[in-house]
């Protein structure tokens, strides 16, 4: 029987989320990525535009998958904040236990992490804005760098105890393949500009599909955090409802079952009716028999 609040997430293995991310978010996506670019692409376009950072000088279309991607990921942030918000409300509240469960701590530090992520590269916070306020591009990624590492610190120990570790590291890891593309565009520019253009390719491609695995991780932990208040509240006003209608606790049996009662329904005896004798030594397992 389902629980009153809901369906709770099904408990898996950290392998098994893992998996189920790449199967049901990453590469979806991923192929409805790439249908999106070869037929822009075929058209005749150029991938740059749509893949390269807003321009708008370039083109209307410039930056649109950045656009696309950033807003996804600030917007899967912003629901797991407020499940968050949700999950607090409700400990204030009832007076419940104040100690943050791991599936909030991780949704908390997951959410300032995407925010952060997708708020630099829609405003190109890093590529212009910083540089424009007179600060070295290679001193800002220096900051970006260790405040992304104290983020992801803070993030992976709440994450391991939700079994959601390895699923972490792969979006991180889709997130460092991009930098790694971004690296080796930069060594090509100059000697190969093929390879250059096919790496940029490549690693816009590849961060994109790291947003779709950190929105994947935001919807997971906001869903577990608004599951488990909705669990505890179900379960609080069920209490609260037998203390106020007075009713004694229910008997169990040495086996800790729940002895059977008969209540009135379609196979109850009507009101007021005279019990019918059972005849001594009678079985009383036989099936009863139908008129």
């Amino acid at each position: 029987m389902s629980h009153p609040a809901g369906p709770a997430p099904v408990e898996r293995s950290d392998l098994a989320e893992a998996g189920r991310m790449l199967l049901r978010t990453v590469l979806p996506v991923g192929v409805g990525l790439l249908l999106a670019l070869a037929v822009y692409g075929g058209t005749g376009h150029d991938l740059t535009i749509v893949l390269q950072d807003r321009f708008p000088e370039d083109s209307e279309y410039s930056g649109l998958f950045t656009i696309m991607f950033s807003s996804a990921l600030m917007v899967c942030a912003g629901i797991a904040l407020g499940s968050l918000v949700v999950s607090r409300a409700w400990v204030r509240y009832a007076g419940a236990d104040r100690t943050a469960s791991p599936a909030a701590t991780a949704g908390l530090a997951l959410a300032v992490l995407c925010i952060w992520l997708g708020f630099d590269d829609m405003m190109m916070v890093h590529d212009a804005v910083l540089p424009g306020m007179g600060i070295p591009e290679d001193a800002g990624l220096a900051v970006y760098g260790l405040a992304g590492v104290a983020l992801v610190v803070w993030a992976f120990r709440p994450m391991r105890a939700e079994r959601l570790g390895l699923t972490f590291l792969v979006g991180l890891a889709l997130l460092g393949g991009s930098l790694g593309g971004d690296v080796l565009e930069s060594l090509f520019e100059g000697r190969n500009e093929t390879i250059a253009t096919f790496l940029g390719h490549a690693e816009d491609v590849v961060k994109f599909l790291a947003y779709a695995a950190l929105c994947h991780l935001c919807i997971l932990l906001g869903r577990r955090v608004m599951a488990r208040t909705l669990a505890a509240a179900t379960e609080k006003a069920a209490r609260e409802a037998v203390e106020r209608a007075g009713a004694a606790p229910v008997p169990t049996t040495g086996s800790g079952r729940v002895p059977l009662r008969v209540t009135a329904g379609r196979h109850a005896a009507p009101t007021g009716a005279a019990p019918t004798p059972v005849p001594a030594g009678d079985d009383l397992t036989r099936p009863i028999p139908r008129p």
